[in-house]
């Protein structure tokens, strides 16, 4: 049997990250009407764009007005609001300057909420990580004997964290290599990075597994540690052949120092980041986590940026099961894939799990009969067991319970780490 696996947000919750009310909330408790103010103030002064292409001060003070009624009204995913933020710069009947400046705010916050992941991440994996890596130790149950070909919507590392250190070879189906320093002071300091060249993507790449036991790991929309170079003509990652976790964490961290330094002082950036090539130049990389109201196109038809979407469509035309862990289908570019799916094959099967759904998405209710769509009401972890010993281990359940005083712990630790960084 081919399996498959995609991956939500729930999939890390017992690994420590944030539900997306989670990170919401700590998101817009950095802000308030008094910072605001001052913050309309100084990044209205700012030139994103070059002095012969100004902002506007009027156009930011809008987008953080949505902000905080955003706010106010107790919103809950930060992906509603920045697609908010986004739909303010589209429309047509502003001038480009008041644009320039939605824009301009959309990237100030998408670093914002990638600082927040990337500190959640280094948190989640000191605390909690090794305290609950045992009861994943029973993933292997999910993969098939050949390859199993796994879709991520998360952001962290934690799949590839819990396959180095339990011996299950993983690939994001790189095929060539390349290094960068760390900066242009720390030359000495290299980071080596597996790439995929754009147009080579697809199920076909001889950096996928093929035929034997592995996991292609394809991160939908992006990670804290992929990197587009080149124009993105370049899909750049970790190296994953480590010997622990331990050391992707360490290459994580390299990678989130990269820079480019000037009289000491290291150059701001954005999504797009200033970096240091092997010449000791400067450089242009461009993080690659996908979120907001765009992250794909909402039509089918194939186009460039949208490989990854492609090889989940193909690989789904090939699977017998696709296990779904904790992801909430809110993402349209997704579910009508699956709905395809199940609508070209009648032996197509899904398993959804998650604890708080007792029912199929409306948008599968129509296949919902002979079994096709099997609904397990339980966390990752707990299936990994049950689904081959059919018994709920009560240990297992017992010490997931224990979890809440850690994310607690995480979570402060995370607010202690952002209110040093940002002082508004």
């Amino acid at each position: 049997m081919k399996k498959g696996l995609l991956l939500g947000a729930g999939f890390s919750f017992d690994l420590g990250m944030p539900t997306a009310y989670e990170l919401t909330e700590i998101f817009l408790g950095l802000f308030d009407r008094r910072n605001t103010h001052r913050l309309v103030a100084g990044l209205g002064n700012h030139q994103p764009y070059s002095a012969d292409r100004p902002i506007s001060k009027t156009a930011i003070a809008e987008s953080f007005e949505l902000l905080l009624d955003y706010k106010d009204k107790k919103g809950g995913n930060y992906e509603e609001l920045l697609a908010n933020i986004q739909g303010l710069s589209e429309q047509p009947s502003k001038p480009q300057p008041e644009k320039d400046s939605h824009h301009f705010i959309f990237s100030v916050f998408y670093e914002i909420i990638h600082t927040i992941l990337s500190i959640y991440q280094d948190k989640s994996y000191e605390i909690l990580f090794p305290i609950n890596k045992e009861w994943f130790a029973k993933i292997s149950n999910l993969l098939s004997e050949n390859e199993t070909w796994v879709f991520s919507l998360n952001h962290d590392l934690f799949f590839e964290f819990l396959s180095i250190d339990l011996g299950i070879p993983v690939s994001y189906g790189d095929t060539g290599s390349i290094e960068f320093p760390v900066s242009n002071i720390e030359m000495h300091k290299v980071i080596p990075l597996s790439y995929t060249q754009r147009k080579d993507c697809g199920i076909h790449s001889t950096g996928f597994f093929s035929g034997r036991r592995g996991v292609n790991l394809v991160k939908l929309h992006g990670s804290l540690s992929e990197l587009q170079y080149k124009d993105g003509s370049l899909i750049c990652n970790p190296v994953l052949t480590k010997r622990s976790s331990l050391e992707l964490m360490g290459d994580l961290k390299k990678i989130e120092r990269m820079g480019y330094y000037v009289n000491n002082i290291r150059i701001p950036s954005g999504r797009d980041r200033f970096v240091t090539n092997s010449n000791g130049e400067m450089d242009i990389v461009c993080k690659s986590m996908l979120t907001g109201g765009k992250k794909y196109s909402t039509t089918a038809k194939e186009k460039d940026g949208e490989e990854k979407l492609k090889i989940f469509d193909d690989v789904l035309r090939q699977l017998d099961e696709l296990t779904i862990i904790g992801y909430g289908f809110g993402d349209k570019h997704v579910n009508f894939r699956i709905s395809n799916a199940m609508a070209r094959r009648d032996d197509f099967r899904v398993q959804i799990v998650d604890p708080f759904r007792n029912k199929a998405p409306e948008f599968l209710q129509p296949f919902d009969y002979d079994s096709k769509i099997r609904l397990a009401m339980c966390g990752a972890a707990h299936w990994m067991d049950y689904c081959k010993s059919n018994t709920w281990d009560s240990r297992q359940i017992e010490a997931l319970k224990e979890n809440t005083k850690y994310r607690t712990e995480i979570k402060k630790s995370v607010q202690d780490t952002l209110q040093r960084i940002y002082k508004f």
